[in-house]
């Protein structure tokens, strides 16, 4: 049996036209791969949780293992951030829920806010169970880039409220390698929600 062992680096060079280069990123230990236009592919990142969180997020509390690793390159956009959570509450809490994308090396909600996002429809008092999926683009960036993201919910009652999306406003998304982008949910007073699962992941 052959096995093949590549050294990890920082994101190569541009190659010529008509041609690509595949890499192992030295940050986040993924394969990668960057085209001739600059643009590098992949699934770049990825994490998730192994235990059950809460219940809790009756304040802003950042979700453990939501912190998606930036690759070597920085961020470039057309990058897509990916979240996806099963989670039940109980039938306290009737707040518009908070969902707040941090940028940072933190991993907490001292990590700066690049975007927050409040639903349109609050939580009813229900016992509620469902799928919230999370995403996020890069639009541009620059010292004033710009991001994209939307909350959807799936959930067998109202009780957990509506999907939100939005814009950010300019933010800095320059020397982002190494950091790590981040969510933090607030559900508002009494909100007792338990995620019984979190799945995050970065492509290219």
């Amino acid at each position: 049996m052959a096995d093949v062992q590549l050294a990890t680096e920082s994101v190569p060079s541009t190659p010529s036209s008509g041609n690509a280069i595949i890499f192992p990123d030295t940050t986040t230990k993924k394969l990668a791969m960057i085209d001739d236009g600059g643009v590098v592919r992949g699934t770049l990142s990825k994490n998730a949780a192994i235990a059950s969180q809460g219940a809790g997020f009756s304040a802003d509390t950042y979700v453990t293992n939501s912190d998606i690793l930036i690759p070597s390159c920085g961020l470039q956009a057309g990058m897509v951030f990916r979240w996806t959570i099963s989670l039940s509450k109980t039938a306290a809490g009737t707040a518009a829920a908070v969902f707040t994308f941090r940028l940072g090396t933190n991993k907490t909600t001292g990590d700066t806010s690049i975007l927050a996002l409040t639903q349109g429809t609050a939580q009813t008092a229900a016992l509620s169970s469902g799928l919230i999926i999370i995403t996020l683009v890069v639009r541009s960036v620059s010292a004033t880039g710009v991001v994209a993201a939307g909350v959807g919910v799936a959930t067998n009652t109202a009780g957990l409220g509506s999907g939100v999306d939005g814009v950010s406003g300019s933010v800095d998304l320059t020397s982002a390698s190494g950091k790590s982008l981040g969510l933090s949910i607030n559900g508002g007073a009494s909100a007792a929600w338990t995620l019984t699962s979190v799945s995050a992941e970065l492509i290219g």
